[in-house]
C-alpha cells in the first residue's frame, strides 16, 4: 500500500469525477481507450490516517460506460502484480499491464490500439521521469485520423513538477552537471535552449525563484501548444497555504473535454489532513494569463529550441 499526503489526493479526486463523464460523452464510440503511464499501487492511503482510496487504474476500470481498452504501465514488480490482480477477470475489457518504462514502451503499445477511439492518457510521474518522446508519441498516435476526420488527438492530463525542476537544477551549476540533471531536464522538454536560458537567469539573479518556476511551466505549455492542441488548462497543486509543488496540465482538441475538465477542476474540494477530524479547504492558486504572452514579460529573449538527438 502506498501512502500519500493530502494534497496528492486532489488530482485523484478530480480524475474520479472526470473519467465517468468522459466515457458518457463518448459512449457512442465503438471503443474508448485509457492509458496510465505511471499506474502506481492499486492500494492507497492518506498518510497519517486510516483512510484508503482507489488509485487511478481502479477509477478507470470502474468508469461507466466502461473503457474498452486499458493500458497500465508500471516498473515496480510488486505493483505490477497488484495491478494484474486488479485487472483480472474483466471479460468485457481489454486490459493489459505493461511491466516496463512507459518512455521505452509507449510507441510500441500505441500501435496495438485503435486510432479512431476516443483516448485519454493520465501521465502522473513522481517527479521528472516523463520524457517528451512519450508526449510526442501520444500526440501523434491519432493525429492522421484527427486531421482527416476533423476529430481529436489523444487527450492528456500531465503532471509537471514545477518544484522538482527548480530543486533539481538548483543554484550550483557544477553539481547539477555532475549529477547529469540538465540531461534529465532536456529529456523532459525534448530539447535544449530556452529552459537553459531561464536557468542561467535564475543563477545570475535576473529572475526571482518564483518567476523562474512559472517560466519553466509556461515553457512546457508552449511545447504542448506547439503539438497543435486547441485547449490547454492548468491546475496548480498547492499544499495548504504553502508553495506550489506541481501543476496538472490538461490538453485536448475537444470543446466538450475542456468544459468537463473545467467543471472537475473548479469543483469545491478538500485536502484530507492527518491528526484532525476536519479536512482543509484546498488552496486554489490561479494563473492570470496561463502561458500566453509570458515571454514578453521576460527581461531577455529566449533562444530557439535545439531538439535532443
Amino acid at each position: 500500500m502506498r501512502e500519500w499526503k493530502g494534497h496528492s489526493y486532489e488530482k485523484i479526486s478530480i480524475l474520479g469525477d472526470y473519467l465517468p463523464v468522459f466515457t458518457q460523452a463518448t459512449q457512442r464510440a465503438r471503443n474508448r481507450v485509457y492509458i496510465d503511464a505511471f499506474a502506481g499501487d492499486p492500494k492507497n492511503l492518506i498518510k497519517g490516517t486510516d483512510r484508503e482510496f482507489p488509485g487511478s487504474p481502479e477509477l478507470a476500470l470502474e468508469a461507466m460506460p466502461p473503457f474498452t481498452h486499458l493500458r497500465f504501465f508500471e516498473m515496480n514488480q510488486n505493483r505490477v502484480l497488484g495491478l494484474e490482480k486488479l485487472a483480472s477477470g474483466r471479460s468485457n475489457q481489454d486490459v493489459q499491464v505493461i511491466a516496463g518504462d512507459c518512455n521505452k514502451e509507449m510507441a510500441r503499445v500505441l500501435q496495438e490500439l485503435p486510432a479512431k477511439a476516443p483516448t485519454f492518457a493520465f501521465l502522473d510521474p513522481d517527479g521528472m521521469e516523463l520524457h517528451w518522446s512519450t508526449i510526442r508519441a501520444l500526440s501523434d498516435h491519432k493525429r492522421a485520423y484527427a486531421e482527416r476526420s476533423n476529430g481529436t488527438k489523444v487527450e492528456m492530463w500531465i503532471l509537471f513538477c514545477t518544484s522538482g525542476i527548480v530543486r533539481m537544477l538548483g543554484s550550483n551549476r557544477k553539481e547539477a552537471v555532475k549529477r547529469e540533471y540538465p540531461q534529465k531536464v532536456a529529456e523532459l522538454y525534448g530539447a535544449w535552449g530556452p529552459w537553459e536560458r531561464i536557468w542561467e537567469a535564475r543563477l545570475s539573479g535576473e529572475l526571482e525563484p518564483g518567476h523562474a518556476k512559472k517560466a519553466y511551466l509556461y515553457l512546457y505549455m508552449d511545447r504542448l501548444a506547439g503539438l497543435g492542441y486547441k485547449h490547454l488548462l492548468v491546475r496548480p497543486i498547492v499544499p495548504n497555504k504553502r508553495n506550489e509543488l506541481y501543476a496538472m496540465i490538461f490538453v485536448t482538441d475537444s470543446p466538450a473535454g475542456k468544459s468537463i475538465m473545467s467543471w472537475a477542476q473548479e469543483k469545491d474540494r478538500v485536502q484530507p489532513e492527518a491528526g484532525t477530524l476536519f479536512d482543509a479547504e484546498e488552496t486554489r492558486q490561479q494563473y492570470e494569463d496561463l502561458h500566453t504572452g509570458w515571454r514578453d514579460e521576460l527581461p531577455f529573449e529566449l533562444p530557439e529550441w535545439e531538439d535532443v538527438a
